[in-house]
């Protein structure tokens, strides 16, 4: 029915509306735009070159105000080989650019931090610290990641549809076969023209069973809809159980649905039930064998039910276990016209 095909567009919308939005707001806005920037980091998380300045700052620090327990404070939470590391390095800097004053205080800084970290003699020091420039990415590097990025989720969204539309064409393969009359075929059952067959059935457990066909002219075109639905399940239980179902017809050219509800025994024997089903269409009580007959303007779906079992559970004969209907769609000769 329409409303099928509408749920199935609305899935497929709302994934692309997904993967859309995913890609504005996580790449372009998050990577882009405003991209995370990191703040309030502590000294330890920062490039070797500045982890030097620190300890230096520090060392300097300490030759001023003499306050050991501040210096501690401010060196808390480094690791002590790395910071052993640090200093031993700054010291050998110091020595070898004749900066004696300057050695003394960061072997004092060691001191008070405990670290014993005298450089060996004659030891020739590195060169100074000096960050190592890092090329900026430019121009088109600079997005490339972006741009990477956007195309992996761009094929994951086709992938999705591809998905989407196999379902939707798998789901369309398993609908029953239809047996098409040709258009010379003789006109019978009152000069109506048969049009096509099908077959739908319900088995107990499918909660939300709703089939539907379309009905078309031996041409191909689009004649109206014919299909059956859960009409009531049980008040009580596990899975749903159907204790009436309804056959419909829609007549594109009547602009009209016209319901029939098949009701089990159970439910035909319910007088509060049959009041609240009546609106819905005329009530039938279900039976092998039996033919209901829909008719619109134009159309005529003669129902047969082929098989109607029930579930064993109590209350007896209350749900239907198996439920088979053929449904013979024919079209109603124009008013004025005979047979020939």
């Amino acid at each position: 029915m329409l409303s099928k095909w509408l749920d199935r567009k609305s899935l497929l919308v709302g994934a692309v509306c997904f993967v859309v939005g995913l890609l504005i707001g996580w790449l372009a806005i998050g990577w882009g735009l405003w991209p995370v920037q990191w703040v309030d980091a502590d000294p330890w998380d920062m490039r070797a070159s500045h982890k030097e300045a620190y300890v230096a700052m520090v060392s300097d620090s300490l030759a001023n105000n003499g306050d050991y327990a501040l210096a501690q404070h401010r060196l808390r939470g480094w690791d002590p080989k790395e910071l052993s590391q640090i200093l031993q390095k700054l010291i050998a800097d110091r020595r070898a650019r004749q900066l004696g004053l300057e050695a003394q205080q960061l072997q004092d800084l060691s001191l008070a931090l405990g670290l014993d970290v005298v450089p060996a003699a004659g030891t020739t020091p590195a060169a100074p610290a000096t960050a190592t420039p890092v090329k900026k990415a430019t121009g088109l590097l600079r997005w490339l990641p972006l741009c990477l990025g956007i195309l992996v989720l761009l094929l994951i969204a086709i992938a999705a549809i591809g998905y989407l539309a196999r379902r939707q064409k798998k789901a369309a393969g398993q609908t029953p076969a239809v047996r098409r009359t040709p258009a010379a075929t003789a006109i019978s059952d009152g000069g109506a023209t048969p049009l096509n067959r099908f077959v739908a059935t319900y088995r107990v457990g499918e909660e939300s069973y709703d089939e539907s066909f379309s009905i078309e002219s031996p041409e191909g075109d689009f004649l109206g809809e014919c299909g059956m639905a859960i009409s009531e399940t049980l008040p009580e239980g596990t899975p749903n159980r159907a204790t009436a179902l309804e056959v419909w017809l829609f007549d594109k050219s009547d602009i009209r649905t016209v319901t029939r509800v098949l009701m089990s025994e159970w439910a035909y024997a319910n007088a509060d039930l049959r009041a609240a089903l009546a609106a819905k269409g005329e009530l039938t009580l279900a039976g092998p064998g039996q033919e209901v007959v829909l008719e619109t303007e134009r159309l005529k779906v003669t129902a047969t039910l082929r098989d109607v079992s029930y579930g064993s559970e109590q209350p007896p004969e209350s749900y239907f276990d198996r439920f088979v209907v053929d449904l013979d769609a024919s079209m109603k000769p124009v008013a004025g016209t005979q047979a020939a």
